[in-house]
């Protein structure tokens, strides 16, 4: 795996936590993932379903974040 990649991607991830919060999401799960993906890419046993999980969930993430609103 391309550490430098998965580096990004957590920046990324992390980086998109705060929105979340501030949007009401609950951010819990997807820490632990961000933090076992770390752990394994340190320890070079990180796999690719890991990395598409979190960068599905953030794509999510970020869809919802920009969705529009609602009209009032």
């Amino acid at each position: 795996m391309n550490a430098e990649l998965i580096l990004k991607l957590i920046a990324a991830a992390v980086a998109a936590l705060p929105a979340i919060i501030e949007a009401g999401g609950n951010v819990y799960d997807r820490i632990k993932k961000i933090q076992k993906l770390a752990e394994d890419t340190a320890a070079g046993t990180v796999t690719q379903v890991q990395i598409d999980d979190i960068r599905a969930q953030l794509d999510r993430d970020l869809d919802e974040f920009n969705a529009p609103l609602p009209p009032a």
